[in-house]
């Protein structure tokens, strides 16, 4: 009884029960309190096994607890279209929306992780046209608009200078022309019918003057002649 009173006695008794206890004490705590991602995927569990056993408050508040420790975009999109499954369910369609729209807005192709009733699907696909509508404008306007490459315009063919001939010594005779217009056709024939016809004219006068010239004319008288006496009357 002494012995079980002593301070001393009480000491070491308790050393020996912690160095006992020690290895079961650090076992206790789970493994996925120093990984986070094990804590993550254990909060997400037990949101899944309540939503699935229909307490939606319960699931709501262990996905609140998944949220605060998930440090990748997968788990921020798994996280966010678990809370929008539970939120349409609770009636909170607002809420919902929105948490579709924060997960889509990260993975624009994420599907729910859970199958869903027709109208939360409807929902979700509708905000999924609105999402990928949205990033399609915005990446649209931040592409820079490319400038279009410029015009080379090919080099025109330059044709040959013409070779100049070399003036010939003699020149080539101009060509006759084969038609004539009617006003120089009719200039030339009048003027090849008028020297005809003095030519003509000629002629005939000429013909009447030596057929007609002997009764027309008077004779003309013949040379006077010196008289034979005066030349005898010089002679000595």
């Amino acid at each position: 009884m002494e012995a079980s009173t002593n301070p001393r006695s009480w000491g070491a008794w308790m050393v020996v029960l912690c160095a006992w206890l020690a290895p079961g004490l650090a076992t206790a705590n789970p493994p996925e309190a120093e990984d986070p991602s094990g804590l993550f995927r254990h909060r997400i569990e037990r949101a899944g096994t309540l939503y699935e056993s229909l307490e939606y408050e319960k699931a709501l508040n262990w996905l609140t607890q998944a949220k605060q420790v998930a440090s990748t975009t997968d788990e921020q999109v798994e996280v966010a279209l678990y809370r929008g499954l539970v939120l349409a369910d609770l009636g909170r369609r607002k809420q919902a929306l929105e948490e579709f729209r924060t997960g889509l807005t990260l993975r624009p192709l994420a599907k729910l992780p859970v199958a869903a009733a027709p109208k939360v699907e409807r929902d979700f696909e509708s905000v999924r046209k609105q999402v990928q509508l949205k990033q399609g404008t915005e990446s649209a306007k931040a592409a820079p608009v490319e400038a279009p490459p410029p015009v080379v315009e090919e080099p025109k063919a330059v044709a040959p200078a013409p070779v100049e001939k070399q003036a010939d010594a003699t020149p080539e005779p101009k060509p006759l022309p084969i038609h004539e217009s009617k006003p120089g056709l009719r200039s030339r024939l009048g003027a090849a019918g008028s020297s005809l016809g003095k030519n003509v004219g000629s002629a005939l006068g000429s013909a009447l003057d030596t057929v007609m010239g002997p009764k027309d004319k008077p004779a003309t008288p013949p040379p006077e002649q010196p008289e034979p006496a005066a030349a005898a009357k010089d002679e000595p």
